[in-house]
């Protein structure tokens, strides 16, 4: 009896044993993350430097172990603004409540200003383009002389809706760059050339599942091929600020420098990497830049952006378009 009650004492006792230290419970968050992103990060070259260090260190300090969940996010969301590359963050995971629920979509509608002009108003590039779709196909290809594209405040999304939208302004082909992962990198260690770019595999399917695929290559090619299909007839104007990001900017460089759109306003925010969701533990999920991405010039956007044709602050950028780009529309 005694010897059952002793094994009984230590399964009770020793079976499972709970890291109840948060502070050890802290760092062993910190470690998992830190091993998630620096064994999937596109480029690792871009953690061999000082900043990231820096960054690094300071999340294993004193002062940041002692933090709650919620101010570690807030502290790493805040810092992370130092690092030579965007599209990392952490988040807390939802409860089950907040997960059932489904998430709103990013707003995309448009309205006439006058008989004249359109405004499009995308404020993100979700994953589902009906919402696009519907709306280009209301604004219609030679109902409007003018169409103002509203990105400002547009932190990116998927490449779909983009798609839609960039199809219904030209029927040319558009040559959107090139993606690099990780396994270029650690083949090759250095950016592509544009005389790699010549063999790179090219994009065909342009749906979320599509680009997914293609993140298992070296690289890819965007190019969208030519269509016959109708476009918009008028004059396109494009807003941006310092918020629009990711996958707007490689479409504010393209109709830039192919002169399909005017845009106006302020430089994006040179956020364009592609990044993916990953678990860190049953608490907290990572988001990591798992592509770069470098325009057909071979220029790359991250921590760049896009200077916009006309440099106005952006909360003018709307007024100066309607009144003096296309002044007729006052009356």
């Amino acid at each position: 009896m005694k010897t059952l009650f002793a094994l009984l004492f230590c399964t009770i006792t020793f079976a499972n044993p709970v890291n109840t230290d948060p502070i050890e419970k802290r760092i062993e968050t910190l470690d998992k993350m830190f091993v998630q992103l620096e064994s999937r990060i596109a480029n690792p070259a871009w953690l061999d430097t000082d900043s990231y260090r820096a960054f690094k260190k300071s999340l294993y300090s004193e002062e940041s172990l002692k933090m709650s969940d919620e101010q570690l996010v807030l502290f790493i969301n805040t810092e992370r603004k130092k690092l030579p590359f965007t599209h990392f963050s952490l988040s807390m995971k939802k409860s089950k409540s907040q997960a059932s629920g489904s998430d709103a979509q990013p707003y995309i509608s448009w309205r006439p200003i006058n008989e004249q002009t359109a405004l499009l108003n995308v404020g993100g590039f979700p994953t589902d383009p009906s919402n696009m779709i519907k709306a280009v196909s209301e604004i219609g290809v030679d109902k409007y002389d003018n169409l103002i594209i509203d990105l400002r405040g547009n932190d990116g999304g998927s490449l779909d809706a983009g798609v839609i939208l960039a199809r219904f302004l030209t029927t040319e082909p558009l040559d959107a760059g090139f993606y690099l992962t990780r396994k270029w990198f650690d083949n090759h260690g250095r950016q592509a050339t544009i005389e790699d770019m010549a063999g790179f595999p090219f994009l065909e399917d342009f749906t979320y599942a599509g680009i997914t695929k293609m993140y298992q290559q070296e690289a890819f090619r965007m190019v969208l091929p030519g269509h016959n299909n109708p476009t918009f007839q008028g004059t396109v104007y494009v807003l941006s600020d310092n918020i629009s990001a990711s996958a707007c900017e490689p479409l504010l460089d393209i109709v830039k420098e192919m002169e399909i759109a005017t845009v106006v306003g302020e430089r994006s925010n040179g956020a364009m990497l592609s990044a993916y969701w990953f678990d860190v533990n049953e608490d907290f999920r990572v988001q990591i830049p798992i592509a770069d991405y470098q325009t057909a010039r071979g220029d790359r956007l991250d921590k760049v952006g896009v200077m916009p044709d006309v440099l106005v602050p952006s909360q003018e950028a709307l007024d100066h378009v309607l009144n003096v780009l296309i002044p007729e529309s006052k009356n």
